[in-house]
């Protein structure tokens, strides 16, 4: 199982990074298919075909540091888990997860997201 990991400390507090990433946000980006919380407002487990993960949020002195974490299964691990009847079958197999490259693409981009101005401030609308 190979293991993904990237953070950043972004000037936001960690409720209002906590409510972004509890919706769908979190799961959309990874590509998960359920998102829990694991200890509230600290926290949060989300679980795809073959791909697992956290997202941490810790209190820093300038906002806070979220750390996304990934642990994706090898193709090798896919192939043992469907057979080699179901290799040979084609039985309905769920869809792949993501690649490890696109894990890591993606968690860097919902970080470069979370931590851009939705608003801009002092803008006449």
């Amino acid at each position: 199982m190979a293991t993904y990991e990237v953070s950043r400390t972004l000037v936001k507090s960690p409720p209002e990074l906590w409510a972004e990433l509890e919706g769908d946000r979190l799961g959309t980006a990874v590509g998960a298919v359920n998102v829990r919380a694991v200890e509230p407002e600290r926290e949060l487990a989300w679980e795809a075909d073959g791909a697992a993960g956290l997202a941490r949020l810790e209190p820093s002195s300038w906002g806070t540091k979220v750390t996304l974490t990934a642990w994706v299964e090898e193709l090798e691990a896919q192939v043992a888990r469907n057979g080699f009847f179901g290799r040979i079958f084609k039985k309905q197999a769920p869809p792949p997860p993501p690649a490890p490259d696109d894990i890591e693409e993606r968690m860097n981009t919902l970080l470069d997201d979370l931590g851009s101005a939705h608003r801009k401030p002092f803008v006449n609308e």
